[in-house]
Parts: structure tokens; C-alpha cells; sequence
């Protein structure tokens, strides 16, 4: 069986640029309901897979044409969630922004991330978890901490560290979780795990 979410980002992917892709038209293409439709892109668009232009026409996002790249089977599951089969669902945590912009940016630091991703709905310190997380994906392999700082405003600071993520370090579109205390980090992508017990989190 082919899933709804996988036919919609399967034909919005294959018409390229050559038309404007409606909800009618993907009614037409696909041979779905007009409802069927319409919850299935409203689910895409929540979720960040796809978007949709002042035209009415819908396009895949970056992180849309990631998950058709790797392959991820898109399942409804509770309270309109989509499961990618690896265990762990596209989300919007501040974990997952984190993930996506890294990403974009490849090279960064982290109050340029906190800048992106930081939205006011976070609980607790947003920046110390993000200085967090990255030190683990860095533990675990996916960052690389550059050599040169980035200046700070204090004359005498030593600036913020900066990190890189090299080609082929981003696994996916799902965020990787960190558990265990900071002890291991786990990869939905690919269900890999990594340990990263050696260093303080």
C-alpha cells in the first residue's frame, strides 16, 4: 500500500516546477478524495514537508525532499503524526529546529543558531540546550569543532567556538536524540547508535 502522504510529496516532487500544483490537481493526479486531500497536505504542511505559495500551489521543502531522498515511509499515526518507520516522528522541538537549521547553515556557531531557531516557546535555558546538544553531536561524530573562533563583543573573550558539519554527516531529517543521561546518541535516520560516554555533557 502506498500511503497518502507518500503520494502527495511523490507528485509535487515529479511535477517539478512545470505547473502549479493545487489541491484539485493533486485530486486529479492521484485519484484521492478532495478530504483525503486536503488533511493529508494539511499534515504535510504542519509538519514542515511541504508549503504552500500565495498562488495556491504546493511545493516541497527542504526537509520534504530529504525525507523522499531517504526513503522514509510516512505513516499516519496518533492525533495526525506522521511516523517515518525509524521510531521516532518529524517534529518541531527545539532539538529538531536545531537539527534542520545545522543543516542549512553547515557552518556555525551557537548563538547563530539560537537566533534561527529560538522562538519564545521554549522551556528553560533555550541556548544552554543547544550548547548541549551540539556538544553531543559533536561527540557522536556529526560536527567538527573549526579552529577559529567567532569574535564576541567582550574584548576579552576567547569568542564562541564554531562547528561544521561535513558532506555526508546529515543522516536524514529526523533530529538524533540524545539518552541516557548524555551517555549515548540515537539516530532515527539510521538507527545507529553512538556512544558518547566519554566526555561531560
Amino acid at each position: 500500500m502506498i500511503w497518502r502522504a507518500e503520494q502527495l510529496l511523490t507528485t509535487i516532487r515529479e511535477s517539478g516546477m512545470r505547473e502549479c500544483i493545487t489541491e484539485s490537481r493533486l485530486v486529479e493526479l492521484t485519484g484521492l478524495t478532495s478530504k483525503q486531500v486536503e488533511s493529508t497536505a494539511m499534515t504535510l504542511r504542519r509538519n514542515g514537508l511541504i508549503e504552500k505559495t500565495g498562488q495556491g500551489c504546493h511545493k516541497l521543502t527542504s526537509t520534504g525532499k530529504e525525507a523522499l531522498k531517504a526513503g522514509c515511509r510516512l505513516r499516519s499515526g496518533p492525533k495526525g503524526s506522521w511516523n517515518t518507520g525509524t521510531r521516532r516522528k518529524l517534529e518541531n522541538t527545539l532539538r529538531d529546529r536545531v537539527w534542520r537549521a545545522i543543516n542549512i547553515r553547515r557552518k556555525f556557531s551557537v548563538p547563530e543558531i539560537t537566533t534561527l531557531v529560538v522562538d519564545g516557546t521554549e522551556r528553560g535555558d533555550p541556548t544552554s540546550n543547544i550548547q548541549k546538544y551540539v556538544r553531543a553531536l559533536a561527540r557522536a561524530g556529526y560536527l567538527v569543532e573549526l579552529p577559529r573562533r567567532e569574535p564576541c563583543i567582550s574584548p576579552t573573550s576567547p569568542g564562541f567556538k564554531r562547528w561544521w558539519m561535513q558532506d555526508g554527516k546529515h543522516t536524514g531529517p529526523i533530529a538524533p536524540v540524545v539518552r541516557n543521561n548524555f551517555t549515548i546518541v540515537y539516530d532515527p535516520n539510521t538507527e545507529q547508535t553512538h556512544d558518547i560516554s566519554g566526555g561531560a555533557a
